[in-house]
């Protein structure tokens, strides 16, 4: 038997050719389950190769289906393309899942024959043109489906997925396009040789499809035993070992998809990982912005205390007793005590734009932060303590205090613990935002502070800002009640 000699794939560069293009249809798919007595079905063309028809037997034993198909009509799948090599047969569930069962392989009179079986009970079988044998998923190249004859035994199931549903490979024939003429026949070669020089251009198409899909980068080992077994196959002499080197070139074929898997797989992670790191990075953008704005917030609260205090007469000198001058700090120096209020005031708005309550105790500024927003990575914490430090660090005599409460029940000696752990990470943090190591200490209280009944409530830790800048006298605006 003869046949003509295949024309070789046309590539340009090291970029395919081949583009997605899903034609919306549906096919019905038949429940062999429970059948033990074989049944016929019939194969029609698509719009692609409605010349095209078939036919199948199709027998269940013992949880396998055998499949014994025969086509004809059937012309070469070149064109479509000369990267279309050959023609494979899916089972396609109705749940849209797709399963290679076979190659099929022409002869010369444009006719073909596959055995096969698949695991599935309830399938339909759809054929496509593809590059080479081993793809994994099919292209967008559906040119016949199964039909269901009127004696057609099984219970027949209608695919509700569209072909648009299956995992497509990244190679198809564009509907659009005028189909290609017939290329010309080459010179006339045995069977043998033909599926040897088939199999060879196959597995060429599989190379060249893995290194466009990155496999020189992703699956570089993989991509390179391809290779080596197509070079080892193409030294081989096609005319007294043509079954050798079809075997070999298959392999190559398949080990090349293999990389081309591996490496879309590995493409995914890489771009979900630069996703991730994008998303970070905006994170960190949006926290220093929000510390920006809060530091113009502070400027500007400042510059208007300033000019208050400017604009206020200054009051009339009242004589008294000249007394034993008394040490002044560099604070008292710098922030006189008729101003001490109103700085006080300011700095507790500027605490609370960090977004936790800030109340004014006798105790100083308390800030509130619940133990809830310290779990897990506690980024928005983070954020939010940069604006506290920032806050703070226009008063470099100020006095911080992290007071750590727990009540989680059971042992005293565990909800201490507890408050210790929750106190010194904040205070962790708020050394990494540059408070200055001397001028901040943590304790922890254990339960002995308990605001309530409820946990959630108990649970905090209380940063506590005091000293001379803001002075001792509270501005009070609501109660804070203190239980020892």
């Amino acid at each position: 038997m003869f046949a003509q000699t295949p024309p070789p794939p046309v590539h340009t560069g090291s970029q395919p050719l081949y583009r997605v293009t899903i034609v919306e249809r549906s096919t019905p798919a038949i429940n062999y389950t429970h059948r033990s007595e074989p049944t016929k079905i019939d194969f029609k063309g698509t719009p692609l190769l409605p010349q095209a028809h078939g036919d199948a037997t199709v027998e269940n034993k013992r949880g396998a289906t055998m499949v014994d198909a025969h086509f004809s009509n059937v012309p070469p799948p070149t064109r479509f393309g000369s990267q279309y090599l050959t023609y494979v047969v899916w089972a396609i569930s109705p749940e849209g899942r797709a399963q290679s069962i076979g190659e099929l392989v022409l002869n010369g009179s444009d006719k073909g024959h596959l055995t096969a079986s698949t695991p599935m009970q309830a399938f339909a079988l759809i054929v496509t043109a593809e590059p080479y044998y081993s793809v994994s998923k099919p292209s967008g190249v559906v040119v016949m489906e199964n039909a269901v004859r009127p004696e057609t035994v099984g219970q027949v199931e209608q695919v509700n997925a569209t072909y648009e549903l299956l995992p497509r490979s990244e190679y198809t024939y564009t509907m659009d396009t005028p189909v290609a003429q017939e290329p010309a026949g080459g010179p006339a070669v045995s069977m043998q040789e033909y599926e040897a020089l088939l199999a060879t251009y196959q597995a060429k198409n599989a190379i060249q499809i893995a290194i466009a899909a990155g496999a020189d980068r992703y699956a570089a080992g993989r991509l390179k035993h391809a290779q080596e077994i197509f070079d080892q196959a193409r030294q081989l002499p096609r005319k007294t070992q043509g079954e050798q080197v079809v075997a070999s070139m298959r392999e190559a074929a398949q080990v090349a998809e293999d990389a081309r898997a591996i490496s879309a797989l590995r493409a995914e992670e890489e771009h979900d990982a630069q996703a991730r790191a994008q998303a970070a990075q905006a994170q960190v953008q949006a926290q220093n912005q929000a510390a920006q704005a809060a530091a113009q917030a502070r400027e500007e609260a400042d510059r208007a205390a300033h000019e208050q205090m400017q604009q206020q007469p200054a009051p009339p000198p009242t004589p008294v007793a000249p007394a034993p001058a008394a040490p002044q700090t560099a604070d008292r120096l710098q922030q006189p005590p008729d101003n001490r209020r109103e700085t006080r005031a300011a700095l507790r708005q500027q605490l609370g734009n960090s977004g936790f309550q800030t109340l004014d105790t006798p105790r100083g500024l308390v800030v509130v932060i619940p133990d809830m927003l310290l779990e897990g990575s506690a980024n928005g914490v983070r954020g939010r303590l940069a604006v506290i430090a920032s806050s703070i660090a226009a008063y470099p005599r100020l006095r911080i205090e992290v007071d750590g409460n727990a009540d989680r029940g059971g042992a005293e000696n565990a909800n201490y613990r507890m408050s210790q752990q929750l106190a010194g990470q904040v205070r962790d943090m708020l050394l990494a935002q540059g408070v200055p190591p001397g001028s901040i200490a943590a304790y922890g209280y254990g339960s002995t502070r308990r605001l309530g009944p409820n946990k959630q409530e108990n649970d905090r830790v209380e940063v506590v800002v005091s000293g001379t800048p803001i002075g001792d006298m509270p501005v009070w605006e609501r109660t804070y009640s203190l239980t020892r």
